[in-house]
């Protein structure tokens, strides 16, 4: 989420400002724009990510969760790992981000195209709670939902076999490289202007 303005403002926002016409004139390759706009988007992503799973972990450590007579698993290098093992998520979100904003006329249609696609990566979570699914390499190749099965096991202080990690960290690094390579082509279209 915390790229989610600046994705919006990069493309949509731009076009409905008219600004976006002068900036495909400068002397770069328009998909070393996006890239660099999709970078931009992951430094805030990331800087997003990083700071809400240290408030987390500073905020149950000052809970006290054990006089409710339970405990979690959350120290710092919990804490690290976690992060670790969402930040393939960032440049996936930042770029399928990018992409949706591109096909969008103004600011506020992106707004509401993203708020519902934003929802996609939460299905599968709730879908895998509901039936209570565990932890298997099919399942550790959809994106978020490895990532869940991850902090999870992390949480509750399991063995994570590594090829769970490398599926499901691989595997959402490649799409998101595959949706920034994407929408890198989506701006060579004309009608990203119009």
């Amino acid at each position: 989420m915390g790229g989610l303005y600046l994705s919006i403002d990069a493309t949509a926002g731009e076009r409905e400002r008219g600004s976006l016409e002068p900036l495909l004139t400068v002397p770069v390759k328009r998909q070393h724009l996006i890239y660099g706009k999709i970078l931009a988007a992951c430094a805030f992503m990331c800087l997003s990510l990083f700071l809400s799973v240290t408030e987390l972990a500073i905020l149950l450590h000052f809970i006290g969760l054990e006089s409710f007579g339970m405990s979690v698993n959350f120290g710092p290098l919990t804490a690290l790992k976690i992060a670790l093992f969402s930040l393939p998520l960032v440049p996936l979100g930042a770029s399928l981000m990018t992409i949706v904003a591109a096909f969008t006329r103004s600011y506020r249609e992106a707004q509401t195209y993203l708020s519902l696609v934003l929802i996609v990566p939460t299905l599968p979570l709730i879908m895998a709670g509901a039936m209570g699914l565990q932890p298997s390499l099919p399942l550790m190749a959809a994106p978020a939902l490895g990532q869940h099965f991850l902090i999870t096991s992390l949480l509750r202080d399991e063995a994570i076999p590594l090829l769970y990690v490398v599926t499901s960290v691989g595997v959402t690094a490649a799409l998101g490289l595959m949706l920034a390579i994407i929408a890198g082509r989506l701006y060579h279209r004309e009608a990203l202007l119009g």
